[in-house]
């Protein structure tokens, strides 16, 4: 069971590290021009040195995400790898302590293990480190820092990709690979031509190599295709050029531009023919000089749904009465009774210059209050994208600039300033700045927990616009559930907080195990315990992620590994059984008869044993498969709850299956 828990090193160690490095930082401050220099090198040298913690090693904080542990080991990869410190004796050992921590904390099960016990809790064999020459660092990480190509991994590709609003193509990779070194260049050029029409990824297959096995990724540079609302991949066997990939891309957009007569064209001029969304018509004269097909077809995927593009011909000058020659197009607003006019856009040559132009004519988000909020959560039939924020007036035009970018993806932009509607920020949770968040057309808010790059953001809508069935809770909102005031609704609750790595791969699953169920018959809540410390602390969680079902007033504790199939699992089998629960008060009612008229399997468990764990699945469907037998009964015992009954019957070790033979007499017989 994967939890996280705050863990503060307190060793001999580390005070004298403390001590040492005082000493030497006090003696630096004599040498002025080189006190930063020095200082930092000291605090590598000697944490790589004397095996102080994983996080100032490669000075990270806990709550760094998996892009920063990868960002932070490459940048000290490549100054002290041994290969570059050839005068060093120590230089292996150091580096070799470099790649422990990064191997460590870049895998959550580790790195959750590193965070409850440090170095102790890790197996010894693990820390036998190899590592590559200084190249493969210098290159290893092909995009990371590509403001267009998004990083893939695991948990991103199913909930961003698979069924995604947007069309996506990856390229799956190796930085062992030099054709995947090769096609780098021209995937960043695809990337930038074609930012907003399509969503260009790319996944490390050394980083996630799961991943990449279970998808049957067995050769790189893979290049697979996915159209938008599809589960299912195309190929790409073409070639690696900007060209054919471009080329390849768009063929399948499947955007069609109708061409507009000359008597149409003057309609629309003079604002008879009303729209509900803005129009865009690109201009040609009879020889075709005018913004390419492909152009065109770029502009409608950017703003498709906001913008209805469309082309006319203009032959002979006959409709230069109505245009400039120097039109390349003409946008038309929406038609407002009181004021309407069309927008000539003129001498515009550059296709991303034109969609800047357009990028301008959308209305940027709304401000909302803290009641707009609240009225939206209730009736609101779209989905919004919020951005909390507090700051200046350059912040906010800042603001404004990158939220219209978001405009393409189809869904209403808002913000909340905090500086006006602090107390409704604090209720609902915000504790830093900007913040963004979802609000579904279901009435559920979520919040992003990432960081606050755009390629992020995107992926955080993507998810979050498909699961409308997952709720970050208020403190009030979830006493509200909690305390039972609604018998009607059943809750699976995730209690977590952001900073905690195993909590945010088990958000993820709790998504995919949301889309399988209804609202009506369970909803999904969230607990951020950093937010909602109070809260926490009133309800004794320990330990994160923790996660309940709160049925009536039931309440089931979720203590299998933190899967969205255990999780479908759990929730369905509290809802209906198929395994009889013996406690103390049934169990000689049941079992205790003078001669036992069925077949008693019974499997004597603790929640925190992992094999009980893993077998208990497995125990409901046998349950389920024998449920035809009248004569058979499948039960089983929690020993943590029920002590003194698994106690009495001499259970000593867990999983402990017994069966009470047909016509056995009380609980003497026990095969």
């Amino acid at each position: 069971m994967q939890t996280c828990k705050m863990h503060i090193m307190t060793t001999s160690k580390r005070k004298r590290f403390v001590y040492f490095f005082s000493f030497i930082a006090d003696s630096c401050k004599r040498i002025y021009l080189y006190t930063y220099k020095i200082i930092v090198n000291l605090i590598v040298i000697i944490s790589l040195t004397r095996g102080e913690d994983y996080y100032e090693i490669l000075g990270i904080n806990k709550t760094a995400d998996q892009d920063d542990i990868r960002r932070a080991f490459k940048k000290l990869a490549i100054v002290y790898h041994p290969d570059k410190n050839g005068d060093d004796p120590n230089a292996h050992d150091k580096f070799v302590k470099l790649t422990t921590a990064y191997e460590t904390l870049k895998d959550s099960d580790l790195r959750h293990k590193y965070d409850l016990h440090g170095e102790d809790g890790l197996n010894k064999s693990h820390k036998k480190q190899t590592y590559h020459s200084w190249n493969y660092y210098q290159n290893s990480f092909i995009y990371d820092d590509d403001k267009y190509v998004i990083n893939l991994g695991k948990n991103d590709y199913y909930e961003s990709v698979i069924n995604s609003h947007s069309s996506w193509f990856v390229n799956f990779y190796s930085p062992m690979c030099s054709h995947c070194h090769h096609l780098a260049p021209t995937w960043k050029e695809v990337a930038k031509l074609l930012d907003g029409i399509v969503q260009i990824a790319a996944v490390n297959c050394e980083y996630n190599w799961q991943l990449c096995h279970q998808i049957g990724i067995r050769a790189y540079p893979t290049l697979l295709y996915f159209q938008k609302n599809s589960q299912h991949r195309e190929h790409y066997r073409g070639e690696k050029t900007q060209e054919a990939i471009t080329r390849f891309v768009l063929d399948r957009l499947n955007i069609h531009i109708h061409e507009l007569s000359e008597f149409h064209f003057k309609e629309y001029l003079s604002g008879k023919i009303v729209k509900k969304m803005p129009v865009l018509i690109f201009i040609c004269d009879d020889q075709q000089n005018c913004f390419t097909s492909d152009e065109r077809i770029k502009v409608a995927a950017t703003f498709d749904k906001l913008i209805d593009v469309k082309m006319f011909t203009c032959k002979n000058d006959e409709c230069h009465d109505k245009i400039s020659y120097d039109t390349n197009a003409v946008y038309l607003p929406i038609y407002n009774k009181s004021f309407w006019e069309p927008i000539f856009l003129e001498d515009i040559f550059d296709i991303n210059i034109l969609i800047e132009k357009l990028l301008d004519q959308l209305p940027g988000p709304q401000e909302l209050s803290d009641n707009d909020f609240k009225v939206k959560k209730m009736k609101s039939d779209v989905t919004w994208l919020i951005c909390f924020y507090i700051g200046d007036i350059e912040n906010v035009r800042d603001l404004n600039l990158q939220m219209k970018k978001f405009s393409p993806s189809g869904i209403k932009l808002g913000k909340i300033n905090c500086g006006r509607n602090g107390q409704f920020c604090s209720k609902l949770g915000v504790t830093r700045y900007p913040i963004w968040g979802m609000l579904k057309p279901s009435g559920a808010f979520e919040f992003h927990h990432g960081s606050n790059l755009n390629n992020d953001i995107i992926k955080f809508m993507q998810i979050s616009m498909k699961t409308t069935n997952v709720w970050a809770l208020s403190a009030e909102e979830a006493l509200s559930i909690l305390q039972r005031s609604n018998e009607d609704e059943v809750w699976f609750l995730d209690w977590f907080t952001p900073w905690c790595p195993p909590c945010i791969e088990f958000l993820s699953e709790l998504r995919k195990a949301s889309l399988e169920f209804d609202a009506s018959i369970v909803r999904f809540g969230t607990i951020d315990c950093t937010a909602h410390n109070t809260l926490c602390h009133q309800y004794n969680i320990q330990f994160y992620p923790t996660a309940m079902l709160i049925n009536g007033s039931n309440t089931y504790q979720f203590t299998l590994s933190k899967t969205a199939a255990n999780v479908m699992y759990f929730i369905n089998e509290k809802r209906n059984p198929s395994v009889i629960e013996l406690t103390t008060k049934n169990f000689r009612q049941k079992l205790g008869k003078k001669k036992n008229d069925v077949i008693w399997i019974v499997d004597y468990f603790a929640p925190w044993c992992g094999p009980c764990q893993r077998l208990a699945p497995e125990w409901s469907a046998v349950a389920r498969s024998l449920s035809a037998l009248s004569f058979v009964n499948v039960a089983s015992v929690n020993c943590e709850t029920e002590a003194s009954l698994c106690t009495s019957q001499g259970v000593r070790s867990y999983p402990d299956i017994r069966i009470y033979p047909l016509g056995s007499e009380g609980l003497n017989t026990v095969a």
